[in-house]
């Protein structure tokens, strides 16, 4: 086996560090002549084009990388069949429910259900649209966030690492010596650890962004908060029953007091006995009428 000079080797490893450096642009592209002295005829084996790590595992199906959420308070006379509709029609839409929840009172009656519903992105507004064909809808709320430029920066870094580790892949293959051999596999297993890392932290983007999070809470119809009135008689029906709910909470106030007041009248007697007590001993006291002698 014959020695190769390693200064093509060394501006290899150069020019893939300088690559590198600016993770949020695409590596430049070499020419043939910088791979001097390494067969670089045999094909590169690529990533897959599904890989959720790959460059193209969010940006294939949108424009824009959005993550949504959303929140809805329905109520309905039996909140579990309220419950297993939305399941249902979560299902028809290519979605999936990430936990279910039930509460019950006293005598075991379920009284409210809570889902945490996942729901493909581009069918969320359809879904929420379609709640209130279910039940009666109390609140419904969205949120929207933008992380496409987060998650553009994470494509351009994974397709540089990309680029370099099919460079040092070509070169492992074609080295001539065994320094030369154990510079490359340094390399490229550096490169391989930061593009996993990079994979895995783009796995927490891509989740959010395919599947939309809608909590939906469902209970019985007097669970639902009292709307504000909207007109003048409307208002004074509700004044007229926040009096009476004023009212009604000071007598409960009150019987919760009155068990307190004797032991609160005793502990008042006690410390009043107390006072005069020390009180009388201090003025039943013998004052000393003994004059200082003088010198």
């Amino acid at each position: 086996m014959t020695n190769m000079k390693k200064t093509p080797l060394f501006a290899v490893l150069a020019l893939s560090a300088i690559a590198l450096t600016g993770c949020s642009s695409t590596s430049p592209e070499l020419s043939v002549s910088d791979f001097a002295g390494y067969d670089l005829g045999a094909p590169v084996a690529s990533e897959s084009a599904n890989d959720l790590g790959s460059a193209a595992g969010i940006s294939s199906y949108r424009d824009e990388s959005i993550i949504t959420t959303a929140y809805a308070f329905l109520t309905g006379d039996d909140p579990v069949a309220v419950a297993d509709e939305v399941e249902k029609r979560s299902t028809a839409a290519q979605g999936k429910i990430d936990g279910r929840s039930a509460y019950s009172d006293n005598d075991g009656k379920i009284t409210s259900v809570s889902l945490t519903v996942r729901i493909p992105a581009a069918a969320i507004d359809s879904f929420l649209t379609g709640l209130d064909e279910i039940a009666t809808v109390q609140n419904l709320s969205q949120n929207s966030s933008d992380v496409t430029l987060t998650v553009t920066d994470y494509e351009a870094r994974i397709s540089a690492l990309e680029s370099s580790i099919a460079r040092f892949t070509a070169l492992e293959n074609s080295a001539q010596t065994v320094q030369d051999l154990i510079e490359i596999e340094t390399a490229l297993a550096d490169r391989q650890a930061q593009l996993e890392q990079l994979q895995s932290e783009m796995r927490y983007y891509s989740d959010p962004i395919a599947l939309s999070t809608v909590q939906v809470d469902i209970g019985l119809p007097e669970s639902a908060t009292d709307p504000i009135p909207d007109d003048f008689w409307g208002g004074i029906v509700a004044g007229w029953y926040g009096l009476l709910a004023f009212f009604s909470g000071t007598v409960v106030a009150i019987g919760m007091v009155i068990p307190w007041l004797p032991v609160i009248a005793g502990l008042a007697w006690l410390g009043r006995w107390l006072v005069r007590r020390v009180a009388a001993r201090r003025s039943t006291k013998p004052v000393s009428t003994k004059k200082p002698t003088k010198r």
